[in-house]
């Protein structure tokens, strides 16, 4: 593939079938590319450990002078010249990561992704507004606090220790964003170019998909989100306006989905005053 060198692929299989076809598939990969780098085990690691696996693993193999670009196990690459809006910014000193637009092939059913992509600056204005991130992958390129899971993300980083929260448990919400918090941090920029993209097949079952509960959903969405804006000490008038947004839509699924979401706030809190204490 042009402009790659490796891939690192880090799988989890819920049985050994699974597993075995999951090793034959990297085989015939590995007989395509020119270096495979893989880790594959039976069981289920969670997204944060599986990411940071990943991240691990290109610690260990590559130098500075790398770029890691993340990918999630539902995305079909474009055909031809796909890396090429990116390089320019990444011979910008100044970025570290260049986030990417994600099209997606079909809505998911249960609890889907959206983005504000009517209008310019608007996602960025109300992100700011409010503390809940509202994303806006059509226009640009132009500088962001957030981007999507397509990241480009420059070597450096990881070798300075950028890595994803393990409390970021559950559906793993908020764990891009609270990456990004890291990036910036650490003194980079984040640039979101939207002729970078991949296909997005929105697949509704494997990994954090396979949790088709709602109510469970919601749960992690409060509890993540909260910690975020506790962790990273947002003010109290962000943190109540952005739970108000997740509250609002969580009690568009019932009552049993607002009670969880509730109780996911409310298990932030504590976790988050308990962790300040300590």
């Amino acid at each position: 593939m042009e402009g790659i060198d490796s891939v690192i692929i880090v799988a989890d299989a819920t049985d050994p079938v699974l597993l075995d076809r999951y090793k034959e598939v990297v085989k015939n990969v590995t007989n395509c590319l020119i270096d495979i780098i893989y880790d594959i085990k039976l069981g289920r690691r969670g997204s944060v450990n599986a990411r940071n696996r990943i991240f691990e693993l290109a610690d260990q193999h590559f130098t500075n002078n790398y770029v890691l670009i993340t990918y999630d196990d539902d995305y079909i690459c474009p055909l031809g010249g796909w890396l090429s809006p990116i390089r320019k910014w990444l011979n910008n000193e100044a970025i570290g990561v260049v986030g990417g637009r994600v099209i997606n092939l079909r809505r998911r059913r249960i609890d889907p992704d959206f983005t504000l992509n009517f209008l310019p600056h608007v996602a960025d204005v109300l992100t700011k507004a409010t503390g809940f991130i509202f994303l806006d992958t059509k226009h640009g390129p132009r500088y962001v606090e957030y981007t999507t899971p397509l990241m480009a993300i420059k070597m450096r980083l990881i070798k300075k220790g950028l890595r994803y929260d393990p409390k970021y448990r559950g559906t793993g919400y908020r764990e891009e964003s609270d990456l990004q918090e890291q990036v910036r941090r650490l003194g980079y920029r984040i640039i979101l170019e939207p002729r970078f993209y991949v296909y997005h097949l929105n697949l509704e079952e494997g990994g954090n998909r396979s949790m088709q509960d709602t109510a469970a959903r919601f749960y992690w969405k409060a509890r993540n989100h909260t910690y975020f804006m506790l962790k990273h000490q947002k003010p109290i008038h962000k943190l109540i306006l952005s739970n108000l947004i997740i509250i609002t839509y969580a009690l568009l699924y019932g009552n049993k989905t607002l009670t969880s979401a509730m109780r996911g706030l409310k298990e932030a809190f504590h976790s988050g005053i308990a962790s300040r204490e300590g």
